[in-house]
């Protein structure tokens, strides 16, 4: 019989196998500051490979301004737990909150781990940063720390609680300088989501459309995902709505199902297909409702009003009028002209000001 003793030994004996592995293959699967991936392991995202590395490390808790210095086999025990799980990037505006773990390396480099929010590894412009989140049970797994660091009667006040590294700024900015402010504008409410930062001249596909306005959804309600926002307003969908959008982003069934988007037809939704003004239009319109009266009243009126499509003419002014889209120096909105990653991401955030701010 493997008795509990023998059973925490072999456990920790394969996760110092693990941690062996992640060192050896570590360095050169390190994140590059350009191009983040989608995700990596906790390992890969401390940049720390050994547990020998780590000189030393606090666990503090930000609201009661306690701390504890980590023993060497605590320090030990918890990076062999965390270091092979997978972390996920995420762009989070307000990490600082809750419990951390302050991690020194020999070699002087200090990052942190907040239960809450993840490894964060710097800013994403100027009120926002980029960090790497385990899923919710490998977060619940780390979560013994936290529990034996409030039951223990070593905690003292007044530690020193770091926050996230600001030296590096990971939002890339577009080449177009007209585009420069309104970007980092938009990812200072969280619309920059950074898998379109290398895209900013590109025409937007319509599944990028719909995900950009499922995450200005999330983001101007407050909600963690559109699911949650879905849910908690009584709102159900299916997926597979369309037959070309197999292994595509859900948000194009999400927002299918709360009248936001429409396929070409009932069966095509051309997710790699290029979006028009107009159609933008359209769908900023239904968005809209969702948050504020739409009004019939519009005051201005494009030179090129003629070359609008009956379907897209109110949202086409009624997007003008209220400054969500705007006409060039000779008064033309080209409304069958396609919209870049850039211009779809300004549009939103203007959209966002719009929701955010309107008054009953």
């Amino acid at each position: 019989m493997i008795t509990m003793e023998v059973r925490g030994i072999l456990k920790r004996i394969a996760a110092i196998m693990a941690a062996i592995v992640i060192c050896i293959q570590g360095q050169a699967m390190a994140y590059n500051v350009v191009d983040l991936p989608n995700s990596m392991t906790f390992a890969e995202a401390l940049s720390i490979y050994d547990a020998d590395d780590i000189a030393s490390a606090t666990i503090c808790n930000i609201d009661g301004n306690i701390y504890k210095d980590l023993t060497r086999t605590e320090i030990r025990d918890f990076y062999y737990s965390a270091s092979n799980l997978t972390v996920w990037r995420k762009v989070n505006p307000t990490p600082f909150r809750g419990t951390c773990i302050n991690f020194t390396t020999t070699s002087g480099v200090q990052i942190s781990y907040y239960f809450n929010s993840g490894i964060q590894i710097g800013t994403y412009g100027s009120d926002n940063f980029i960090c790497y989140m385990p899923s919710a049970g490998d977060t619940s797994s780390l979560r013994y720390a936290e529990s034996d660091f409030f039951d223990s009667d070593e905690a003292a006040y007044g530690g020193i609680l770091r926050t996230a590294s600001t030296s590096k700024d990971f939002l890339k900015l577009p080449q177009d300088e007209w585009a420069i402010n309104e970007i980092k504008t938009a990812a200072a409410k969280n619309l920059v989501p950074y898998e379109f930062t290398d895209k900013y001249a590109s025409n937007i596909t319509r599944e990028g459309m719909a995900v950009l306005i499922a995450n200005f959804i999330c983001v101007s309600q407050n909600y963690v995902s559109l699911d949650d926002y879905m849910n908690a307003n009584g709102i159900s969908y299916t997926l597979g709505n369309f037959y070309d959008c197999s292994g595509r982003d859900e948000a194009i069934d999400q927002l299918f199902a709360m009248g936001i988007i429409t396929g070409r037809d009932d069966a095509i939704f051309d997710p790699d297909g290029q979006i028009t003004r107009q159609e933008a239009a359209v769908m900023l319109v239904r968005t809209a409702e969702k948050f504020v009266f739409v009004d019939t009243k519009y005051n201005r009126n494009p030179a090129d009003s003629n070359k609008i499509a009956n379907w897209g003419r109110f949202s086409i002014m009624w997007c003008i009028d209220k400054g969500i889209l705007a006409l060039d120096d000779s008064n033309k909105i080209y409304p069958a002209d396609p919209v870049t990653v850039q211009q779809a991401i300004t549009v939103l955030s203007r959209l966002y000001d719009l929701v955010t701010y309107w008054e009953y």
